[in-house]
């Protein structure tokens, strides 16, 4: 009997070797900082050569860029809750959650202080806010598709408005990503574009009828 010829997933072993340097530099970034991260040491946790990170990433600058938006794609992802109110106020929830823990706050500041004038460091810094802007515009589209938003409607501004106060308490006066600035900030992005949020479950109703 003649045997079947092995069916080898196109690209699986490609997309082992990304997912696998992507985890061990993701490790390294949130386990000892980007000072620490090489090449050498990511190639050597994920067990495959450095000429295969170099053949995808073009320095650890590009390398730590991806890895923190394969992060946040995993645990910040674009939510769909059915309302552009409960869209944005769950996304920013997520931002703030992930930006609570000490080491993607740490690794994230380091990316931030990349030198403006390594031509290499600044492509990386883009990359991840463009894949950020890209994934987050998927809620904008759905919220012009329920009439919420008109069509012109920016996705780049809607969450630059949202986000930019989460990183200005980071970056600069690490006041406390509570609660109440959650609800202050998604009150603040409807307003500008002329909506109100939904009052709390309780509140803002007819009265109760007598008897």
């Amino acid at each position: 009997m003649t045997e079947k010829p092995v069916q080898r997933r196109p690209g699986g072993r490609t997309a082992r070797n990304r997912e696998n340097v992507l985890r061990a530099a993701a490790d390294l970034l949130l386990n000892e900082g980007y000072e620490q991260l090489t090449i050498a040491r990511v190639a050597a946790a994920a067990q495959v050569a450095e000429t295969t990170v170099y053949r995808r990433w073009r320095n650890k600058a590009h390398l730590a860029a991806d890895a923190l938006s394969e992060l946040a794609r995993v645990e910040n992802p674009i939510p769909d809750t059915g309302t552009l109110e409960g869209d944005l106020r769950a996304l920013l929830v997520q931002i703030v959650a992930i930006l609570e823990r000490p080491e993607v706050r740490r690794v994230l500041l380091a990316v931030v202080a990349l030198p403006a004038g390594d031509p290499e460091a600044v492509r990386a810094k883009d990359a991840f806010w463009a894949e950020r802007f890209a994934g987050a515009a998927a809620l904008v589209r759905r919220a012009v598709e329920r009439g919420e938003l008109p069509v012109d409607a920016d996705p780049y501004e809607l969450i630059e408005d949202l986000a930019a106060p989460v990183y200005f308490r980071l970056l600069v006066t690490g006041r406390p990503l509570d609660g109440r600035f959650v609800d202050r900030s998604v009150a603040l992005v409807l307003s500008r574009r002329g909506l109100r949020p939904a009052p709390p479950p309780g509140h803002g109703g007819p009265p109760p009828a007598d008897g």
